[in-house]
């Protein structure tokens, strides 16, 4: 009987430091999970943090980048322009005498004394777009090819061609007065030429948006940038 009491005594000894050595691995292991569980997430935390930082700045950059320098779109509506290529590269500048004051002075006839349709600031029928509209010019009835001239001393100011009034030759006659010669098929002058009262321009053609009067120049004229009456500047009538 005693030697099974000491026996079973030295069995459950055995048996509680098994079990005490299973306990203290189990917490060792535990312990060592915790440790590099805890020491390693910082190093995660440092090494993903400027990764996300430098994508999202990059990414924020493009965006920037391509908003900032992105062409606008036009506003303009696309249109065919009827008005005519102007050029400013010649100075002009026609100094006024006794022989070129508007109203006062003596000036030519551009063409012949025949008047197809007189200047008009109320509307006027138009035969040839069907419609009503202002006459800023007087129409001087004429052959195809006569010989346009001008009316008083001067400066070519501007030459080119218009949808509207066929070739034109723009003159500063002096004393802020500019006229604007239109339905010319060929032109003589050039620009910045100085031209004598009488001197050939061109030769007629035709007036487009004017065609159904026939062959005729239809000449306009401004005073200080206002439009006048040829007629009454130049001291004729009709």
């Amino acid at each position: 009987m005693s030697d099974r009491y000491q026996t079973n005594k030295k069995n459950n000894s055995k048996s509680t430091k098994a079990l005490f050595s299973i306990v203290c691995l189990c917490i060792i292991g535990l312990g060592m999970v915790v440790y590099f569980g805890t020491n390693t997430q910082p190093q995660n935390d440092t090494v993903n943090e400027p990764q996300t930082l430098e994508v999202a700045t990059e990414a924020q950059h493009a965006v920037t980048v391509t908003e900032t320098t992105a062409a606008p779109p036009s506003t303009e509506a696309a249109e065919e322009s009827t008005a005519p290529e102007r050029s400013d590269s010649v100075a002009t500048s026609m100094p006024q005498g006794e022989g070129n004051t508007p109203y006062k002075s003596y000036y030519e006839y551009p063409l012949g004394e025949a008047v197809v349709k007189g200047y008009s600031e109320n509307p006027v029928k138009s035969e040839t777009m069907g419609d009503y509209r202002a006459h800023a010019g007087v129409d001087f009835k004429g052959d195809e090819g006569a010989n346009v001239c001008a009316i008083n001393a001067g400066v070519i100011m501007n030459i080119y061609y218009d949808n509207l009034y066929g070739g034109v030759v723009e003159i500063d006659h002096g004393g802020q007065l500019v006229a604007r010669y239109c339905g010319l098929d060929t032109i003589s002058v050039k620009m910045g030429d100085a031209v004598e009262i009488g001197d050939i321009l061109g030769s007629l053609g035709k007036v487009p948006v004017e065609s159904a009067d026939g062959f005729h120049l239809h000449l306009e004229t401004k005073l200080d940038g206002e439009s006048v009456n040829p007629l009454e500047v130049m001291g004729k009538t009709e």
